[in-house]
């Protein structure tokens, strides 16, 4: 099959049905990327509701190795001998499955790295992910990290990384009071109310009780406050039911997976982010963006602090009145918000760096 004229024909893997970071980073980057085509590899059977953002592509689905090992493995030869692909951009948060990298090696087709977070929960994929990143660490060809930290965890040479932060287009986020009205009156919340939020997948690393422990020692000294979740994820039913037992329920909010979050972050006035770990949260560029204070977890790096309105305060149970403390309105939200234009965090800057990476690569 012939290469679309003049582009380099790139292969993404993987994207996940929930919309986090690297769905999000793609959706972002991909209509920038003038020289360079890219088609995608998903982890789901069913659509994605993203994928008509990924205009002009193709998306294959390979099951999970967990899944069907045998399928997965001739769906990946399949994929890989489909199109004329230069390269392989493997995006994860762990290198516990490298299956799909030995087979693009063996098809003669080079690898990019690209590393999106800086730990994992889970006991047995971290063992795979130490003993595999000695092992393919000379089959990426570039090695793409979305933060230092990312970069540390998933090479052996993690200097060797370019790190390709999580840019957006700031100006798609700055605050805009009729995105306020419309969110806030879609939830019947009065405009005296502070509204605290976060915004990413209900798992545990996201600390989610921590959050609810937060909002409920605040809401104590202001009742006229709110807390909107926004996202979904394997803990909602947990977390539903440890708002219900500390009574909460009128009070916190659930909004679900949405396509919107430049509104919703609009209509909050404090963005809270106590994360277990993080690799660079693009949620957090976007909450700045957005002019908002922000008040993160003290694991999560510095360098996504561009407009200095992060706070970072531990995640012990001792620190919560600490939080509390902490949750005060930024001023003028928009002169806020501006700050990251022109930054490593404006993709119409990053954008070009990126591109030039991926083509140093494959020339």
């Amino acid at each position: 099959m012939h290469k679309e004229k003049d582009k380099k024909n790139i292969l993404v893997y993987a994207l996940t049905e929930r919309r986090g970071g690297i769905e999000s980073f793609f959706i972002n980057y991909s209509k920038y990327l003038i020289n360079i085509h890219l088609d995608y590899i998903k982890l789901s059977s069913t659509v994605l509701s993203y994928e008509d953002k990924l205009d002009n592509s193709n998306i294959y689905y390979v099951p999970r190795r967990r899944e069907n090992s045998k399928l997965r493995k001739e769906e990946i030869k399949e994929i890989l001998r489909s199109k004329e692909y230069d390269a392989l951009w493997f995006n994860s948060n762990d290198l516990a499955s490298i299956d799909i990298i030995k087979e693009a090696r063996k098809a003669g087709i080079k690898c990019i790295g690209h590393a999106h977070n800086s730990r994992t929960d889970r006991l047995d994929r971290s063992i795979r992910h130490n003993i595999n990143k000695r092992l393919v660490n000379k089959d990426f060809d570039g090695k793409f990290a979305c933060s230092i930290s990312a970069a540390n965890w998933f090479y052996t040479a993690p200097k060797e990384a370019n790190i390709i932060y999580n840019a957006i287009n700031v100006e798609k986020y700055l605050y805009e009071d009729n995105r306020r009205k419309n969110i806030r009156d879609k939830y019947n919340i009065p405009d005296d109310f502070m509204v605290l939020g976060d915004i990413g997948r209900l798992e545990k690393q996201k600390n989610i009780t921590y959050l609810i422990d937060v909002f409920e020692k605040y809401h104590q000294a202001n009742p006229k406050s709110c807390l909107m979740i926004v996202g979904t994820g394997s803990k909602k039913d947990l977390l539903q039911n440890y708002v219900e037992d500390k009574n909460l329920q009128s009070s916190v909010i659930f909004s679900g997976e949405v396509d919107n979050t430049r509104d919703y972050l609009s209509a909050f006035d404090i963005f809270l982010m106590p994360s277990l770990y993080e690799g660079l949260p693009v949620t957090l560029v976007e909450a700045q963006a957005a002019g908002l204070k922000c008040i993160v977890a003290d694991n999560i790096t510095h360098e996504v602090n561009v407009t200095k309105n992060i706070k970072y305060l531990p995640i012990k149970k001792e620190s919560i009145n600490l939080w509390v403390e902490n949750i005060l309105k930024s001023n003028n939200r928009v002169t806020e918000g501006k700050k990251l234009e022109d930054s490593v965090f404006d993709i119409t800057k990053s954008a070009n760096y990126l591109e030039n990476k991926i083509l140093e690569v494959i020339n």
